[in-house]
């Protein structure tokens, strides 16, 4: 009778009964695919798509009620009193989420799609879509903010200057980011988008650990963690790519890229006469795990650049970059890291009969970035130091500068409530250069959840720039040129549209102005102001994109005595581009309109008996504008079976109408005659091949 009423109180206790429901978002009624667990016995299951979800639980007697804890990634945990055999409606809250895992900032754009929160392009739109030239600086010419022709590497972020933009790589601060110095000539960067795994463009609110930048910030991050092994090789008329990832085990990871480019072919095939120019890059980066809170990065950066144009000018440079870090988990919710590198920058110049210039830029850097996520705080601070010497040689005259920069700063990034979400940081920073040594940069920054899928952001900060070395020598009671930003964009963020829409004021003060006695003084004053628009769809047969920038802007500045339009001013340019895909491959269309830069025009010159020449006489600064411009192109890839292994084929088509667009206007010696300077990116036919290691 006992072993009786022991199986048969067995058999009560595998009971099997059914809890079922729907779980959905309170806001918008969406399904969500949440987890439910009961308490007792632990058990749990996973809603399906739709939101419906069927818990099969075997109990040892039947409780008036149970308790079922519901949770999903982005929304409240809910936990909830139920009866067995009623059909359960749940509805999840938007989660509160930690500040840092939104972009408080009003308009920044990463290529990190992990972060839903912000605009986003992912890695392969940097191969992908035509006019990028696989050249991340170089795609970034799409992004809202940026205002530069398609002809140039270099960023114009919201009427500033080139010089105005801060370049950091892998925790480095990069002053030579270009293959060439010269505006006209910086196509491409130095950077290899096979190495990169995201970059961050900031037009305005950019975070204060950045330092000595007037109008923006990118910061690119190299691949650090790599869990199987990745390369392969290519080959185009432009030269030869290669690229390798190696996962050391639990080591760490080994990462290289290795190019070496010849313009030759290129200009033979789209038969164009005129300069040449060869390149050579070369990346190497060391990850090792000392621990499971330790790691150490080794990474080196080699870039040379030659350019020959027959008879009239030749151009070297040479860059190399070398760092190591040290990245140390603290405690639980503490990271700490430390970065050490040195950078070596040659270039020289050289025409015949005419000129010869020289300059070698030595820099030492050392920076500490910590963090503390106190959940609903997430501070940032850190301090960094950098040593800068330049050695300048014209003809036979000889120049040298150096200067030691020091920068401290923190910010903290918290919520106010669930839906706001508040950035308050500050930035002091000096250099030996000058006299007044210490500048001070507050910054507010704040981002409204006003959905779950719409945002609202808004930012106002203080930016200040040393400026060029030699007139800070030359000119030590100077202070750093500094700009106060305020912007206001919208932002709604869904799986297949990406918006933006963004207004903005810069104002200038104490730019340099030079009289004409030769005095540099901080007299100099300007403005930027303009709206944006940015709009992504990516749909499962086409991706479309559509960027419109207005800009107004004035400066008074270096030798511009008055408040006239900026010579960086681009009131009007907008892209569009369409990329079908297609089984195996892809084809994409752009077209890139610009409106005319200002300039100042020639009206006439005048003969100097004395010199026996003519000198120039030039009307009201920046009164006339270029030519607008148009460029459409053209690119698709393919990948194909070849003898068991992948190959990949790519072609891209520049300036498919062969629009001729002019960049600027050069004038003979006695200024008699003027010639229109066009862009060398008439229509060319780019072609090349790609084979995977793995």
């Amino acid at each position: 009778m006992l072993l009786l009423s022991f199986f048969a109180y067995h058999l009560q206790a595998q009971e099997t009964f059914i809890i079922q429901g729907k779980v959905v978002d309170k806001e918008t009624k969406e399904p969500l695919p949440a987890y439910l667990m009961l308490e007792e016995p632990e058990t749990g299951c996973t809603a399906d798509n739709s939101g419906y979800f069927k818990l099969s639980v075997e109990l040892q007697k039947i409780p008036q009620k149970f308790k079922l804890q519901v949770w999903l990634i982005g929304y409240k945990k809910k936990e909830i009193e139920a009866r067995l055999g009623e059909f359960l409606s749940i509805e999840l809250e938007l989660e509160p989420i930690p500040s840092h895992e939104i972009v408080v900032t009003a308009d920044s754009v990463v290529s990190d799609e992990r972060n839903l929160k912000t605009v986003t392009m992912n890695k392969m739109d940097v191969y992908t879509l035509p006019g990028t030239a696989a050249d991340p600086v170089y795609t970034s010419h799409i992004l809202p903010g940026v205002n530069s022709l398609p002809d140039a590497s270099s960023l114009l972020i919201r009427g500033g200057a080139p010089d105005e933009v801060g370049y950091f790589f892998d925790g480095v601060e990069v002053r030579h980011p270009f293959l060439s110095e010269s505006l006209h000539e910086s196509y491409f960067s130095i950077f290899d988008n096979q190495v990169i795994e995201n970059f961050n463009v900031s037009t305005s609110g950019f975070s204060p650990k950045y330092g000595d930048a007037l109008s923006g910030v990118m910061d690119i991050t190299a691949k650090d963690a790599i869990f199987k092994g990745e390369g392969g090789i290519g080959l185009s008329i432009l030269g030869l790519n290669s690229y390798l990832g190696l996962p050391l085990k639990n080591l760490g990871s080994f990462i290289a890229s290795y190019n070496r480019g010849y313009s030759y072919l290129l200009t033979k095939i789209n038969n164009r006469k005129g300069g040449e120019f060869q390149t050579e890059n070369a990346f190497a980066k060391l990850n090792l795990n000392l621990d499971k809170s330790n790691q150490i990065r080794i990474y080196g950066l080699f870039d040379d650049y030659l350019y020959s144009e027959k008879g009239e000018l030749n151009a070297d440079s040479e860059n190399k970059i070398a760092a190591i870090s040290w990245t140390s988990a603290l405690a639980r919710n503490l990271v700490a890291k430390a970065t050490f590198s040195g950078i070596d920058y040659n270039v020289s110049y050289d025409s015949q009969d005419s000129f010869s210039i020289r300059q070698r830029d030595g820099i030492l850097q050392a920076r500490l970035d910590a963090l503390i996520d106190l959940e609903r705080h997430f501070l940032e601070f850190g301090a960094d130091i950098q040593r800068r010497k330049i050695d300048l040689t014209m003809d036979s005259e000889q120049h040298q500068v150096q200067g030691t920069r020091l920068g401290a700063y923190i910010s903290d990034k918290f919520r106010v409530s669930d839906k706001l979400f508040v950035n308050l940081g500050a930035r002091i920073f000096s250099i030996g250069l000058l006299e007044k040594k210490l500048s001070f940069d507050p910054r507010a920054s704040l981002a409204s959840l006003l959905t779950k899928d719409d945002i609202l952001r808004f930012s106002v900060g203080a930016y200040h720039q040393l400026g060029d070395y030699f007139i800070l020598k030359r000119n030590p009671e100077l202070r750093p040129k500094a700009a106060v930003h305020y912007a206001l964009s919208y932002d709604r963020i869904k799986r297949e549209t990406e918006l933006r829409a963004t207004l903005y004021d810069k104002e200038y003060r104490k730019l340099f102005f030079e009289d004409a006695q030769g005095t540099v003084s901080n007299e100099g004053c300007g403005y930027a102001r303009g709206a944006e628009f940015f709009i992504k769809k990516k749909k499962k047969r086409y991706d479309f994109i559509f960027v419109y920038n207005f800009l107004r802007s004035e400066r008074k500045e270096n030798d511009v005595g008055v408040l006239s339009d900026s010579p960086y001013e681009i009131a009007h340019s907008l892209t569009g581009i369409l990329k079908w895909k297609f089984h195996n491959g892809s084809l994409g269309l752009r077209y890139s309109f610009a409106s005319g830069r200002p300039f100042t025009p020639l009206v006439g010159r005048e003969w100097d008996s004395e010199s026996e020449t003519y000198f120039p006489v030039w009307g009201e600064p920046n009164s006339q504008r270029y030519p607008s411009y148009e460029r459409m192109d053209l690119n698709g890839s393919k990948s194909l079976n070849f003898l068991k292994r992948l190959v990949v084929v790519y072609f891209g088509i520049t300036n498919v109408l062969n629009n001729k667009n002019i960049l600027r206007y050069e004038y003979s010696d006695d200024y008699a005659s003027r010639k229109d300077q066009q862009s060398i990116f008439g229509r060319s036919i780019f072609v090349g091949i790609y084979l995977p290691f793995f």
